[in-house]
């Protein structure tokens, strides 16, 4: 049940997003710039050639910056989906394949043929991503105190425990243009598992074969004349 449910979540996913939600914070870095918005705070900071997007909701604001937060800057959210509280901001990492999918307390990544699952640490998000971009799926944790990050890459989850983002807890990533995503998305939206096999050929009865004949020649014919 656990293994149908991400694949569904792979199989949704049908194009990749340039931006991911990366966690929710109560300050700022120094360079970021209030900009007038355009449609949506993270579309805007995107036009306008900016890495991170930092939207609060609350006093209907956009800020744009270069500079992703600090460790020290997240704070908790309201839920595992990263629903940020009134008062906080929600971060956008962008130009980033990489979707965020659900907060985990912990969380177990498989090992494929195509990549192998692995774990470090880093002093930013984006090294994560960086560390790991052909992986189907990453866990970063914010590790508020040591202001590092615990950086986990791999294939998709084997299990992982949902709770509410905060300290501690592992943001959890897919990657739906990786190699190994694309693969199971395809098998996955066809309700399968396991090898992919060649459909065999349709035997058709004769009643059905002259059924679609019939169907074939009653197919009007173009016309190639002035309208």
């Amino acid at each position: 049940m656990f293994a149908k449910h991400l694949l569904t979540f792979i199989a949704l996913v049908t194009f990749v997003r340039a931006q991911s939600f990366i966690g929710c914070v109560d300050n700022m870095p120094s360079d970021t710039n209030e900009v007038e918005i355009e449609g949506d705070c993270q579309s805007t900071c995107k036009n306008q050639g900016y890495e991170y997007a930092f939207w609060s909701s609350f006093e209907n604001d956009c800020q744009c910056g270069n500079s992703p937060p600090k460790t020290f800057m997240y704070n908790v959210a309201q839920d595992e989906y990263g629903k940020c509280l009134p008062y906080d901001r929600e971060v956008t990492k962008i130009h980033v394949p990489f979707q965020f999918h659900i907060c985990a307390k912990t969380i177990e990544l498989s090992s494929t043929k195509l990549v192998k699952a692995s774990s470090t640490i880093v002093s930013t998000m984006s090294e994560c991503f960086d560390f790991c971009p052909e992986a189907d799926y990453i866990a970063i944790a914010p590790q508020w105190v040591k202001t590092t990050y615990e950086c986990r890459c791999g294939g998709m989850p084997t299990s992982y425990n949902p709770v509410i983002c905060g300290e501690g807890s592992f943001y959890g990533y897919s990657n739906p243009s990786s190699k190994g995503n694309r693969v199971k998305g395809v098998i996955g939206a066809g309700g399968g598992g396991g090898k992919k096999t060649k459909a065999k050929p349709q035997r058709l009865g004769k009643q059905k074969l002259i059924q679609q004949v019939e169907k074939v020649e009653e197919k009007p014919k173009k016309y190639f004349g002035a309208l």
